[in-house]
């Protein structure tokens, strides 16, 4: 599904990539394959490739025009960027432009990019690459990064080069530019998207949430990476700056899904590529959007 309503606010889903590089034994340090055993029926092979023990992953971007502004949620991996040693990463060539076109949404209609963190697949096409310089490629948005996420990564730069350089190019260019609003928790815009801190993926991660005409959504980056999450959110990942903070965000995510009613949007998710949460006993459920 890649357009949806919510109250007012109309939602397109720009797709870059589908990623099945990474195996859920790698990608989850607490991963049980006895787990996903009574999950196979809808698990695979959309979610997940059995014979390789693959996770399914979608790199897309939100883009939600409320009536009086565009916003783009999390800007994907990007074209020519260096993201060496992930070598399907690497200098993409792919045409997010174009779909995001495609779809009646112009680089220059954009008011706001908001991305939930800095890692590189959620950073990328914040620029692209003019004349040997990385330039804003939303040339009339404010982008609204979390002051935390900023000055921690400023602060502290990440061995990965991956981490580094997508600061490096698709972060620092845009506070360059003087294009970049830095954001606190409970930060709001129109009173129609709230920014809510949820640390522990990474230090300053937030997820976002967007309430129109009594509807709810919650733009939740990777705060909830793969769909077995929401079955096990005490599954946190190799990418988590802090497991155990990362596993309390998500379960407090779930739970207002849950209490709100909020239809649950991650940046990775598959086809249909959310779902309602429902409550199971304590633990919790998806109820899938319709494809």
């Amino acid at each position: 599904m890649d357009r949806l309503t919510v109250g007012g606010a109309v939602l397109d889903r720009i797709e870059e990539t589908v990623d099945t590089s990474f195996t859920a034994e790698g990608f989850f340090p607490a991963f049980d394959p006895e787990v996903l055993r009574p999950h196979m029926p809808w698990l695979a092979p959309r979610y997940y490739i059995a014979e390789r023990g693959a996770l399914v992953f979608s790199m897309h971007s939100w883009v939600v025009r409320t009536g009086r502004h565009t916003v783009l949620i999390d800007a994907c991996i990007g074209n020519a960027k260096d993201r060496m040693p992930r070598a399907h990463w690497h200098r993409l060539n792919t045409p997010f432009l174009d779909r995001l076109r495609a779809s009646g949404t112009k680089p220059e209609d954009v008011d706001y990019v908001m991305c939930t963190h800095m890692h590189a697949d959620h950073v990328g096409w914040n620029t692209v690459l003019e004349d040997g310089r990385w330039v804003p490629t939303f040339p009339k948005a404010r982008y609204l990064f979390s002051r935390i996420e900023y000055e921690h990564w400023t602060a502290h730069p990440d061995p990965s080069p991956i981490r580094r350089n997508a600061i490096n190019d698709s972060v620092l260019p845009i506070v360059e530019a003087g294009r970049a609003d830095m954001i606190e928790d409970g930060h709001e815009v129109d009173g129609t998207f709230h920014v809510e801190l949820a640390p522990g993926h990474t230090p300053g991660n937030v997820h976002i949430r967007l309430a129109s005409n009594g509807s709810e959504a919650v733009f939740a980056g990777d705060v909830v990476h793969h769909p077995i999450q929401v079955y096990r959110p005490d599954w946190s990942t190799v990418a988590c700056i802090d497991p155990a903070a990362s596993a309390a965000s998500r379960r407090r995510l779930l739970e207002t899904c849950c209490e709100r009613r909020a239809l649950l949007l991650p940046a990775h998710f598959p086809a249909p590529h959310g779902g309602h949460v429902r409550d199971k006993g304590g633990g919790f459920e998806l109820q899938w959007l319709a494809a």
